[in-house]
């Protein structure tokens, strides 16, 4: 019989913290730019900055999704979801950036359903889901997989028996 490592749980809180983090900012972002709407003019350089902020978390959350697919054998589709996330923030900056709000004010609006949902799928994940346990360690002297199988001493004990009956 053979040991079973348990998938490390760091990951998987990494990806909860960042991803939590991400929606935090992504709630944000609207605050500041209805205040800024409002008139409150010094908010625009802070929606920038919190937006600045919001795609390197993404970023981070992409890279904390690729841990958790790779270390703790959990889903990958964390990684490829903030992956996207970060690519369209950066997209989403720059067309505030350059003023295109046409398509900017659309984007915040789905960047922040989407930074949302992601955080709620990262709170349902769970680590070591995707594949089976790895085993560490075989006892020595333990029997091989095909002779292991429910059956497979019946069908050698058979195999020996017709072995004999041939001569």
């Amino acid at each position: 019989m053979s040991e079973f490592r348990e998938p490390p749980r760091w990951p998987l809180l990494t990806l909860r913290v960042t991803a939590g983090l991400t929606a935090l900012l992504a709630l944000l972002m609207p605050f500041l730019a209805g205040g800024f709407l409002q008139g409150y003019y010094p908010l625009l350089d802070a929606h920038k900055q919190t937006a600045l902020a919001l795609s390197v978390v993404a970023l981070l959350t992409a890279v904390a999704g690729l841990l958790v697919w790779r270390l703790s054998r959990g889903p990958g589709g964390p990684a490829v979801q903030y992956g996207v996330l970060a690519l369209l923030c950066v997209v989403q900056y720059a067309l505030g950036d350059e003023r295109v709000l046409l398509l900017h004010v659309p984007l915040g609006v789905g960047v922040f359903v989407m930074a949302e949902k992601f955080a709620v799928d990262a709170f349902k994940a769970k680590a070591g889901t995707t594949a089976a346990a790895e085993p560490i360690v075989a006892e020595p002297g333990a029997a091989t997989s095909a002779a292991a199988e429910p059956g497979a001493a019946a069908s050698g004990a058979a195999g020996a028996r017709a072995e004999a009956g041939a001569e």
